[in-house]
């Protein structure tokens, strides 16, 4: 029977700190999913920022006459290669409404298209953060085994019939309109 309490003792005393242990474990627990929600919740707002910043930049972009897109600010084509990842239809639809406002007003101002690219100044290398870059990587028009010797803004016509949902989007059908007009008038000699 002494045996018996003498046992008690020490069972009772290792219960105790199993007890306290699965208490600290379950804190834990709750302060981790705590941190991946707070953590979660940040990468959303922080997707959604990134994703009204390239939106707002693209529907204001106004270029101006044969401008080329060296205009763009480094870290606006920065947001654009991060919303590769984030959302890949909204990526396509603003680098598209991009370049063709570029093309629309390059017919507008002069009748013509103009080199956005060319691989004698190096614009076809895939590491370099560039506008050509996000529009390659949405078209996949570049063979980087060999290379285009160089690209009128005129690619887009080719790229928004290829892809006519685009023009869904309101601001993109508003210039491809706008680009189909002068590009009849170019054709019927009007200019």
């Amino acid at each position: 029977m002494n045996l018996n309490k003498v046992l008690f003792l020490p069972i009772l005393l290792l219960l105790i700190g199993c007890n306290q242990k699965q208490k600290q474990i379950d804190t834990w627990n709750e302060r981790v999913a705590e941190f991946e929600e707070t953590k979660t919740s940040e990468s959303e707002f922080k997707s959604q920022n990134l994703k009204k910043n390239v939106a707002e930049f693209s529907k204001q972009y106004a270029p101006n006459r044969s401008e080329s897109l060296d205009s763009i600010p480094i870290d606006i084509i920065k947001e654009f290669e991060k919303l590769r990842t984030i959302d890949k239809n909204a990526h396509e639809k603003y680098v598209t409404l991009i370049f063709t406002k570029l093309y629309a007003e390059h017919l507008r101002c002069c009748h013509q298209g103009y080199i956005i690219a060319s691989r004698f100044k190096n614009d076809f290398d895939k590491d370099k953060v560039s506008m050509v870059n996000e529009f390659a990587f949405i078209s996949n028009y570049v063979n980087y085994e060999k290379l285009p010797e160089a690209w009128s803004s005129g690619i887009f016509e080719k790229w928004l019939t290829e892809n006519p949902k685009l023009l869904e989007f309101e601001p993109i059908g508003k210039y491809k309109q706008m680009i189909d007009s002068i590009s009849n008038k170019i054709a019927n000699g009007d200019y």
